[in-house]
């Protein structure tokens, strides 16, 4: 049998016996004899939206006489969805964001429809429909969207479709991202009319740009005293998984590789959370020892002295938290974006970060301090970076400058 040659990469507009062409469609091709001597070149099109390895195993099939896998005729998005989940390795927040998306959004949808069946046309009035629609906000919608494309992706990558409907198509316009800033008169206003059993909770957003989940999560353990110093390492997580009860998780919010961070507290927190926790001591509670890729109910167990607590006795949670506390305090205040709309708990965070970078603190100091990563820092808040040019320029200028020369007299 004849040695399989290369797949490569080509269009038609790049033969030299050919004239260019705009918008031209690249394939994956190669020519090949069979064993009666008959020459066929195979290809297939770009915009498939396979990789390099799986083009070369189709056209291998293919140059040994079979036909490329069929797609599963009878297999539904709803069906494919459900697998697709069951083996998806993400943080248990993330299932649970997936979980919804699919059930609420997707598979009213797209359920009973043949997955093969499902086209780019269909796709392309879908992403229309969302952005049309005043009952999804644009962010939500991009949301679905993604989950909708990596389960069209994995079906594509596992021989269920032939071609990837969503390839080459643009998801729902998703504007630029508006977050509130307090100023100091509204934080201390907020603090001062906030419930004394919570009141250190705002701050810890305001004063070191904690996640609600982890200002939540505040225990003993947390805080050094002598060097001014909070050490974040747990968040408080309720979710499918705790029996939708507020657990204690030693882990952070954003990443399972990034075990903790430490930012300084300042003086006045400091002062605040001593009276607090002589006012309301920090009660015993189960933590979760996390590791990466277990369930949380596979997790050994600790202790930790927690702060927050419900009346009820349990851990705070973001629903009750919202619902009673920080919206009423806000309204009582009449504080209101340009919209109208209540600021959120998260924006306490935004505002700590807009202050660091507009008094010159590094982004890579920031990013370490609030736990995202410097190029998130510079997209999130490129706005308030754009006069670094001015701010530094001079002293970059001095860096490269042309060294002096002694001048003649000096020498002499």
């Amino acid at each position: 049998m004849p040695k399989k040659p290369e797949v490569y990469k080509r269009c038609d507009c790049s033969d030299q016996n050919r004239p260019k062409k705009t918008g031209c469609k690249h394939s994956w091709y190669y020519n090949f004899t069979n064993d009666r001597g008959k020459r066929t070149r195979a290809s297939i099109p770009d915009s498939s939206g396979l990789t390099q390895s799986q083009a070369q195993s189709i056209l291998d099939n293919m140059a040994d006489g079979a036909p490329p896998e069929p797609a599963v005729s009878k297999l539904t998005f709803q069906t494919w969805a459900a697998d697709w989940l069951s083996r998806r390795r993400a943080k248990d927040t993330s299932i649970e964001v997936y979980e919804i998306a699919i059930r609420v959004h997707l598979n009213p949808h797209w359920g009973n429809r043949r997955i093969w069946s499902i086209e780019k046309r269909h796709v392309e009035t879908w992403v229309k429909e969302i952005e049309a629609s005043e009952a999804i906000a644009n962010s939500t919608g991009d949301g679905h969207w993604k989950v909708f494309q990596m389960i069209m992706k994995d079906a594509l990558q596992n021989g269920k479709i032939t071609s990837n409907p969503t390839y080459g198509v643009d998801g729902p316009y998703v504007g630029p991202s508006t977050h509130y800033v307090f100023t100091p008169e509204e934080f201390w206003a907020i603090y001062d009319a906030f419930p004394e059993r919570y009141r250190p909770i705002p701050l810890l957003g305001f004063a070191c740009g904690l996640r609600q989940a982890e200002a939540f999560a505040l225990a003993e353990d947390a805080i050094d005293w002598r060097a001014g110093l909070l050490t974040v390492h747990r968040q408080v997580l309720r979710i499918k998984d705790t029996g939708h009860r507020p657990l204690l998780v030693n882990r952070l919010k954003t990443s399972p590789r990034l075990s903790s961070k430490v930012v300084p507290a300042p003086p006045h927190l400091l002062e605040a959370l001593a009276v607090y926790r002589q006012n309301f001591p920090p009660q015993a509670t189960e933590t979760v020892l996390w590791e990466h890729r277990r369930k949380i109910a596979e997790c050994k167990r600790g202790s930790a002295l927690a702060y927050f607590w419900t009346p009820r006795r349990l851990l705070m949670n973001r629903n009750y938290f919202n619902d009673h506390i920080w919206k009423p305090v806000l309204e009582k205040l009449g504080i209101r974006d340009a919209d109208g709309r209540t600021p959120t708990f998260h924006d306490l965070r935004h505002t700590f970060i807009s202050m660091c970078l507009q008094n010159r603190i590094p982004e890579h100091t920031v990013a370490a301090w609030v736990g995202d990563t410097v190029e998130e820092i510079r997209r999130t808040y490129s706005h308030l970076l754009k006069d670094h040019g001015q701010t530094h320029g001079a002293h970059a200028a001095g860096l490269t400058a042309r060294p002096k020369q002694p001048s003649a007299h000096a020498a002499a």
